[in-house]
């Protein structure tokens, strides 16, 4: 038992799969009974908002302070670890969400709907860069990142259960732009400081690793497959919302012309 709680944690061992499954399950679940509690009541639904920007901004604080005492290179340990990644995101997105207005805050809501789920699946289940055989999962490091992952699966799952998504056509464009453009300025720092954000250089583990090995290490189409893959995965996300919507629309019309008969 002593090596589940404090043994190295490599990726898809048993304490990896358990300690992310069981946070996972009472993140999402907490989000669902408070998306339909707080369901029209705008107040509530922004204070569970301030609360998670709150969370998500003081685990990456907590993260760094952490890694700044234990580092003699304090400039190195700030560029090498600034949220830059995919999932960090949400440390971004989440506060603003909380202040904007209109069809800026409806943009934001959107994303974070789309986003919010797969970057606490992926970021959480196929984290080879935490969960490396090397670290406990239940080190501060492993915890702080399924924590900060966890707090985007519930924003989101809140968000659609409580109907702040509008998902509206129009905003598409904006919606893809908010990672478009924060995947463009991580890449100009990543060239800038020589850093792997986004996992631009290399996968380190994630499942990025399998598609450089598939350009053989080549930069360029490398880094466009990640543009693809990132902003691809939102409009595909349209697309299967969009064809939902209507197959539930015509099943409900072909029952109710079925029922008239």
């Amino acid at each position: 038992m002593e090596d589940f709680f404090l043994g190295p944690a490599s990726l898809f061992s048993a304490p990896h799969l358990v300690s992310v499954t069981v946070t996972l399950a009472i993140f999402i679940t907490v989000a669902v009974l408070l998306g339909k509690k707080f369901k029209g009541d705008t107040k509530k639904q922004n204070i569970v908002m301030i609360i998670s920007a709150i969370l998500i901004v003081g685990f990456q604080v907590a993260k760094m302070i952490y890694l700044l005492a234990r580092t003699d290179n304090i400039g190195d340990c700030l560029i090498g670890n600034a949220p830059l990644y995919f999932c960090d995101i949400m440390i971004y997105i989440i506060p603003i969400t909380v202040f904007v207005r209109g069809r800026a805050k409806d943009c934001c809501y959107d994303f974070i709907a789309i986003c919010g789920l797969l970057m606490g699946f992926m970021g959480n289940y196929f984290a080879g860069n935490i969960y490396n055989g090397t670290d406990s999962a239940f080190s501060f490091l492993a915890i702080n990142s399924l924590i900060n992952h966890s707090i985007s699966a519930f924003v989101s799952m809140f968000v659609f259960v409580s109907g702040l998504n509008k998902m509206e056509k129009r905003n598409i464009p904006f919606v893809v732009g908010i990672l478009f453009v924060y995947m463009t300025f991580a890449l100009i720092m990543a060239y800038i400081t020589g850093k792997n954000y986004m996992f631009y250089f290399r996968g380190d583990g994630t499942p990025f690793t399998i598609f450089f090995d598939l350009v053989g290490g080549n930069l360029a189409p490398y880094q466009i497959i990640i543009y693809v893959l990132q902003c691809g995965y939102i409009g595909l996300f349209y697309l299967v919302y969009y064809y939902t919507i209507k197959l539930v629309k015509y099943v409900k019309e072909k029952h109710a012309l079925s029922e008239a008969k």
